[in-house]
C-alpha cells in the first residue's frame, strides 16, 4: 500500500469543529515556525498588557506646587 504524501498532521477547531489536515514534511516546518511565532507575539501582547494595566491603575502623580515666586499672579486692574 502506497503511503501518502503528508507525514503530518495538523488539527485546530474551527466553529466548534475538529479539522485536521495532511502535512507535508516541508509544509510542518513551515507550521512549526508559525506556531512558535505566534506564541511568542502572544508572550509579547500579554506582556504589553500587563504594562498598560499597570499604568492605567497606578494612582496619578501630583502636579508640582507652582513657585509664586518665579511665577507671580498677574495684578488686578
Amino acid at each position: 500500500m502506497p503511503q501518502p504524501p503528508w507525514a503530518w498532521r495538523w488539527t485546530r477547531k474551527d466553529r466548534g469543529k475538529t479539522v485536521t489536515r495532511g502535512l507535508t514534511a516541508a509544509k510542518a516546518e513551515k507550521m512549526k515556525q508559525a506556531i512558535i511565532n505566534q506564541r511568542a507575539m502572544d508572550e509579547m501582547i500579554d506582556e504589553m498588557r500587563d504594562i498598560t494595566q499597570k499604568l492605567i491603575l497606578e494612582r496619578p502623580e501630583r502636579p508640582p506646587i507652582p513657585d509664586h515666586k518665579t511665577h507671580p499672579k498677574p495684578a488686578l486692574s
